[in-house]
C-alpha cells in the first residue's frame, strides 16, 4: 500500500513529510516523533481506508530518548497506524550516538596506569564534546533490579568493559580478616554453610594493587550462593593486608570463602583488544578497538527505551532493526491490538520487547538477539475473572 507519509536520514522536519523527494516545503521528515506528531493531525474520518502508512526510508537513526506513544496516537482495526521500513533498505534506530574525534592517548599519567601491552593501541574521545552528558551509573544490577549505564558497540558487538580475569573468577581466599571477624552460620538443603556479613574478605596474589590508583573500582561476585550473584563497588583496597572492602550496602545473604568474582570498570586492566573504560569524571572514553576503527562504526547507548507505547491501540512497527539502548527497546503498556512485526532487536540492556496490561498485542516474526534480561515478556489478562490477555509471540527467533 502507499506510503502516506515518509521520513529520511536526509529529510527536515520542517518540510511537509507527504513527499519522498525535496522540492520546496515538500520532502520527507527527519524524525520519528516529527512524523507521530503530523499523523496527530490527521483526523480519523479524513485518513485512508488502510489508515496511515509512515515510510521509513533506509539510514540510521539516532535516538537519544524514546520514541512515547500514547492513546491519541492510535489507529482502529480497519485503519491501523503502521511505521515500516521501505522494502530492501536497512533502517537502524539505535538509542545513542555514533562516536567520532578518536585520538591516541598522550597523557602521560593515564599512560602509566594502562597496561604496557596496551599503550600503543587504546585511543580515546570525549563524549561530553559530542553532547553526550548522561553516562548513567555503574549500579548494582542482580536480583532482578538491573540498572543499566551506558554501554559501548563496536559493528553491532556489545564490547567488554575492562576487567580482571579477562575470561571467568578469582575465588575469595577467606572472610577471616583479622581473626576476630565474626561468623555466620547459614541453613541450606546439604546443611550449614558458614559466612560473613561484614562486606571484608581477604584476596589471594598480588593484582589489586594495581588498582590502588583507581577511584571507581567494582566486583560483580557469587558472593555466597552460586544462584545469587551481584555487583558491588570497592570501597578500599588493604595491599599490607591483602584486604578488599566493600562499599555498603553489603550483600543480603553475607560472603563466604571459596565464592567467586571478577574486577570490572578498571582502566589498569585495559589490556585486550575489544575492552574499554569511561572516566566519569572527565567524559573520556578510553577504547582498544578489535579491529581498525575505519572498518566498523562506535557507539554507545543512552536511550532507555527506543520505543514507549502506553495505551496505544492498534499502531504496528515492520521491518526495521532496533538497537544499543540501556533498558527495553520497546515497551507496551495497557495496549491493544499493537504489533511488533519483522524486526531484529538487538544490544538492549533489558528485554527485547516488553508487553503488560492490555490485550490482544503481540510479536511477529522477529529476530532477537544479543539481549541483558531476556527477549520476549507478555503479561496481560485478568486472573480474579479469568479474562484472557490474548497477547501472543508468533515465529521469533530468540538466541
Amino acid at each position: 500500500m502507499k506510503a502516506d507519509l515518509f521520513v529520511s536520514p536526509a529529510g527536515d522536519d520542517n518540510w511537509s513529510g507527504r513527499s519522498e523527494h525535496h522540492e520546496g516545503n515538500e520532502g520527507p521528515l527527519a524524525t520519528l516523533t516529527r512524523a507521530r506528531d503530523v499523523v496527530r493531525t490527521i483526523p480519523t474520518a479524513g485518513r485512508a481506508d488502510h489508515g496511515v502508512i509512515v515510510e521509513v526510508l533506509g539510514g540510521t537513526y539516532e535516538l537519544t530518548e524514546p520514541l512515547a506513544l500514547t492513546e491519541e496516537d492510535s489507529g482502529t482495526p480497519e485503519a491501523p497506524v503502521i511505521y515500516r521500513a521501505r522494502h530492501a533498505e536497512e533502517v537502524r534506530l539505535i538509542g545513542g550516538k555514533v562516536l567520532s574525534a578518536f585520538s591516541p592517548v598522550t597523557d602521560r599519567a593515564i599512560l602509566q596506569r594502562l597496561d604496557p601491552a596496551a599503550r600503543d593501541h587504546v585511543v580515546q574521545t570525549n563524549l561530553a564534546d559530542q553532547g553526550i552528558a548522561d553516562f548513567g551509573q555503574l549500579t548494582a544490577p542482580g536480583w532482578y533490579q538491573g540498572q543499566p549505564g551506558l554501554e559501548l558497540f563496536y559493528r553491532g558487538e556489545r564490547m567488554t568493559l575492562a576487567r580482571w580475569p579477562n575470561e571467568g573468577f578469582v575465588h575469595l581466599d577467606s572472610i577471616d580478616v583479622d581473626g576476630n571477624t565474626p561468623l555466620q552460620n547459614r541453613l541450606t538443603a546439604s546443611g550449614e554453610i558458614r559466612g560473613s556479613n561484614e562486606g571484608r574478605f581477604v584476596y589471594d596474589g598480588d593484582r589489586p594493587s594495581r588498582w590502588t590508583d583507581e577511584d571507581d573500582v567494582w566486583l560483580h561476585g557469587h558472593w555466597f550462593f552460586d544462584w545469587a550473584d551481584q555487583r558491588q563497588k570497592v570501597a578500599a583496597i588493604d595491599t599490607k593486608k591483602r584486604t578488599i572492602t566493600m562499599e555498603g550496602p553489603n550483600h543480603a545473604f553475607g560472603y563466604r570463602a571459596g565464592q567467586w568474582y571478577y574486577a570490572l570498570n578498571v582502566l589498569a586492566e585495559l589490556d585486550r583488544p575489544g575492552e574499554w573504560y569511561l572516566d566519569r569524571r572527565t567524559g573520556v572514553l578510553y577504547f582498544w578497538p578489535p579491529a581498525p576503527l575505519e572498518a566498523g562504526e562506535v557507539s554507545v547507548s543512552i536511550a532507555p527505551q527506543l520505543i514507549q507505547l502506553q495505551g496505544t491501540r492498534h499502531v504496528a512497527f515492520q521491518g526495521m532493526n532496533m538497537e544499543s539502548v540501556r533498558g527495553t527497546a520497546i515497551t507496551i503498556d495497557a495496549g491493544e491490538g499493537n504489533l511488533v512485526c519483522g524486526c531484529t532487536i538487538r544490544n538492549a540492556s533489558s528485554w527485547g520487547v516488553m508487553i503488560t496490561g492490555g490485550t490482544a498485542c503481540g510479536v511477529e516474526g522477529c529476530d532477537l538477539h544479543a539481549l541483558g534480561e531476556g527477549g520476549i515478556w507478555l503479561e496481560g489478562g485478568d486472573r480474579p475473572t479469568l479474562t484472557p490477555g490474548r497477547h501472543f509471540a508468533l515465529n521469533n527467533h530468540i538466541h
